[in-house]
């Protein structure tokens, strides 16, 4: 009812604006590293609205024009970005990775998915690790990435429904889930894998970070024919792409193709995800007013800028666990409610597959007639309900869909269909 498609808006909007605002902290890493470009709250938000109004754009062409082409292009982007690097490390490194990661993955997912980190969250730790670090992990990564994908469920989920369209179950777990997946891992893979090499290599040449202030150059070194620049050093994690990159040929080429690839990336997600709250919004209607579109469009773009300026404290770019913790609220937030939301959609999708095959009678199931806000604006009603339940509950809260189901039992001249109606005391002229 309402309150699902309330829920789902403003899940969407926080994780997309979450996601928003991180993909800007990047951009603007990349702008400092090709033209020396010092990050400020006020370059934020010029990306910010420059992606904004480039999505404004592709959602008021529609999902088959703007949408779409801009998606085949960073697509393009991607891959010609994800080659080049395989290719201009240690391609055989990186194969080898692939394969241990696999076994790495298999060997400890059930460890990892039901790790919580007891004992370091109630104080128990090595001293020699440090405690914040531990304590603070499961918090900072575990949970904020579970809360930021919760909160993108409604928006993926309705706009892979909407554009496989057609295609059978199996089709869609292939080509929506398994496919990604693999793409995923090869993704981190590549990128992690040159971070590692990076790191790990740096540590096996002795550079260690120094004090604060200490040049850039001093953190690089070469191993094994390849330059490599120890990452832990620099002072935010946005630089850590643009600072591997920097190590590779083509280092100049492949920053701003890798740029070029973040905000078109952050335009289609910020387009995709205005056309699918356009949706919610407007009943269903799958071609919403473009008045509307501007609207979400524009408003996610001022909830990022808002969730940016509210972590940036004096100086913006010394204040990126402000701005991280702001974006990582947001999220928590967004996706607290949906959380609850998931779990009845995930046994209702069980349900519609039972009827699909048979197993389940539709004849035979209880609907709850009145959402939330109907109840609301209908007290009377509701409380009498509380008063005299029996007779309310066949009256207010079954799901007989008046007009339609009787119109239609009596089109087609279903006897069973009339029969449930009375059995049930449901009383309409038009099934008369």
């Amino acid at each position: 009812g309402c309150l699902i498609d309330l829920t789902s808006t403003v899940s969407t909007m926080f994780g997309v604006s979450t996601s928003l605002g991180l993909g800007v902290m990047s951009i603007a890493a990349g702008l400092e590293y090709i033209f020396k470009l010092e990050p400020s709250l006020t370059v934020y938000m010029w990306i910010i609205w420059i992606i904004t109004f480039l999505a404004t754009i592709s959602v008021l062409t529609g999902l088959d024009k703007g949408i779409r082409r801009l998606s085949e292009l960073n697509f393009a982007f991607s891959f010609l970005c994800l080659f080049f690097m395989f290719f201009a490390l240690d391609a055989f490194f990186l194969t080898d990775l692939f394969i241990q990661g696999i076994g790495y993955h298999f060997n400890y997912i059930l460890e990892l998915t039901f790790n919580t980190q007891a004992f370091e969250r109630a104080g128990f730790w090595d001293v020699d690790d440090g405690a914040e670090d531990q304590s603070g992990w499961f918090t900072s990564w575990t949970i904020f990435y579970w809360a930021w994908w919760i909160a993108w469920a409604p928006f993926v989920g309705i706009f892979i429904a909407q554009i496989s369209r057609g295609r059978t179950i199996r089709e869609f777990i292939m080509g929506n889930m398994m496919v990604p997946t693999l793409m995923t891992c090869i993704w981190l893979t590549i990128f992690g894998g040159i971070g590692l090499y990076n790191e790990l290599a740096s540590i096996q040449n002795g550079i260690e970070c120094g004090p604060e202030g200490t040049p850039e150059d001093d953190w690089r070194s070469t191993f094994d024919g390849n330059d490599v620049i120890r990452l832990s050093c620099l002072n935010s994690t946005e630089k850590f792409l643009f600072a591997a990159i920097s190590t590779l040929p083509l280092s100049k080429f492949i920053s701003t193709l890798a740029m070029i690839g973040l905000i078109t990336y952050f335009v289609t997600s910020s387009d995709s995800a205005s056309h699918i709250i356009d949706i919610l919004t407007a009943g269903g209607n799958v071609e919403p007013p473009k008045a509307q579109r501007v609207f979400w469009a524009v408003s996610e773009g001022a909830v990022a800028s808002v969730l940016l300026a509210a972590g940036c404290s004096g100086d913006c770019r010394e204040g990126g666990g402000d701005r991280l913790a702001a974006l990582q609220t947001a999220s928590l937030v967004a996706a607290l409610p949906f959380t609850v939301v998931l779990i009845f959609e995930t046994y209702a999708t069980y349900k519609t597959l039972c009827i699909h095959v048979g197993d389940i009678d539709v004849t035979k199931l209880t609907y709850w007639r009145y959402d939330i806000f109907e109840c609301g604006m209908q007290f009377p009603d509701t409380l009498l309900a509380l008063v005299c339940p029996p007779y309310y509950q066949t009256k207010t809260r079954l799901n007989v869909v008046r007009h339609k189901t009787g119109r239609m039992a009596q089109h087609e001249g279903s006897d069973e269909m009339r029969k449930f109606l009375e059995n049930i005391g449901f009383d309409d002229d038009s099934s008369k």
